[in-house]
């Protein structure tokens, strides 16, 4: 059996092998940052671009590059469908850029886009894709919950502060949904990756780096308030869409 006819045969199967991929590469990296010390970018650099080869090699063998939405662009009438995820990212700089260097702004944009193409790759791209014989809703939900559970592995070492990390998990759900109805609706990915990747940077340049301290109750009720928004707005993308069916 080759491995494209498992991801047909096991959809579910196909979906939490991909899933533990991430959160092996994930843990590995914390590892080796542990041992050698380079600290979290690092960390969170190395891990991200090994997925994101990883994410190439896998798209390559299934010839998933199409069916992933790497090779549709999105046409000038879809354009729109972005503007609450692009407004909802830009929202975190209303708390001030921490991050103003030329040298560290590119670095971070650089960063952020593997990020953004790693992430996208494994759960719009391979585990949705896989998913989606199962149905298109049960596909979209599913790859959203697979999508929000690696951030709890945010609270190991510390790095990020435990009532944040629930907070935010909740907004990596309706996240990945709204991202999974963008991909189905429009058949491409790319816009998507460019959001994920500026969400992160805007973050990144808010925060000053990857390690998130206690936050305020204001903060945390944001992050649950984006979950529950984005998911009404993913499930409003899909209202049109059949179970099982993909759009033109």
């Amino acid at each position: 059996m080759t491995f494209a006819s498992f991801t047909t045969r096991h959809p579910y199967g196909s979906a939490f092998l991909f899933l533990l991929i991430v959160i092996v590469v994930v843990i590995a990296a914390g590892l080796m940052n542990t041992i050698f010390l380079r600290g979290s970018l690092v960390q969170l650099a190395t891990g991200d671009l090994v997925l994101a080869c990883i994410g190439i090699l896998l798209l390559t063998s299934l010839g998933w590059w199409g069916p992933a939405g790497y090779i549709t662009g999105i046409r000038w009438v879809q354009i729109p469908l972005f503007v609450l995820p692009v407004l909802a990212a830009l929202v975190s700089l209303g708390q001030g850029i921490r991050v103003t260097a030329p040298t560290a702004i590119l670095a971070f944009a650089a960063l952020t886009l593997v990020i953004g193409f790693a992430e996208e790759t494994f759960f719009r791209g391979l585990i949705l894709n896989t998913l989606l014989p199962a149905g298109t809703f049960r596909a979209v939900a599913l790859s959203s919950l697979l999508f929000a559970a690696p951030h709890f592995l945010n609270i190991i070492g510390g790095a990020w502060d435990p009532y944040f990390t629930i907070a935010d998990s909740v907004a990596a759900f309706g996240l990945g949904v709204a991202f999974a109805a963008l991909r189905l609706r429009t058949g491409s990915i790319w816009p998507i990756v460019g959001v994920h990747a500026l969400f992160d940077f805007c973050s990144l340049v808010t925060l000053g780096g990857v390690d998130v301290p206690a936050q305020s109750p204001q903060v945390l009720l944001m992050s649950v308030l984006y979950g529950i928004v984005f998911s009404i707005y993913g499930l409003f993308l899909l209202r049109s869409l059949r179970t099982g069916e993909m759009p033109l």
